[in-house]
């Protein structure tokens, strides 16, 4: 699986346990885990995505097509 060492240090903060799912080679895993993130922005936020959500969603479209 392709994660650049930045888009993991971005996920931290909101995925605790990035780092294991990477290790897991299961780009889904991960992907689900960034989208759960991103609808709770997007929930937290009158359903639309604040900038937390932006650069999340955009670090999601970025591990999608690196694999």
């Amino acid at each position: 699986m392709i994660v650049k060492a930045e888009q993991i240090e971005a996920l931290k903060p909101y995925i605790e346990s990035i780092e294991d799912l990477i290790a897991g080679d299961n780009v889904q895993e991960v992907l689900d885990a960034i989208d759960d993130v991103i609808v709770g922005n997007i929930l937290a936020n009158y359903d639309e995505p604040d900038d937390e959500g932006i650069k999340l969603q955009k670090i999601y479209d970025e591990i999608f097509y690196q694999n």
